[in-house]
């Protein structure tokens, strides 16, 4: 599990003004763990709590699982 104290929140409004399916505040985040600078982004939910969740998901499973890096590197290959 990353500790929330090495992860940079930031957010943003949405794209669209405000409407029936849209809220007017910030809905996006974009999570940044600190010591490796790795972000993930994510405005697909309505809720920013939501999102929130679901990037900070997003960074677990790329720290924790090399797929999700995009290539192995040399020395960690089995």
């Amino acid at each position: 599990m990353i500790p929330w104290e090495d992860v940079r929140f930031e957010t943003w409004p949405p794209r669209q003004v405000g409407g029936q399916q849209v809220g007017p505040g910030p809905q996006g985040v974009k999570a940044t763990h600190i010591p490796t600078d790795m972000t993930a982004f994510c405005n697909w939910e309505r809720s920013q709590h939501r999102n929130r969740q679901i990037a900070m998901d997003m960074l677990v499973g790329g720290l924790t699982s090399p797929a999700f890096r995009g290539r192995i590197p040399q020395g960690e290959q089995s």
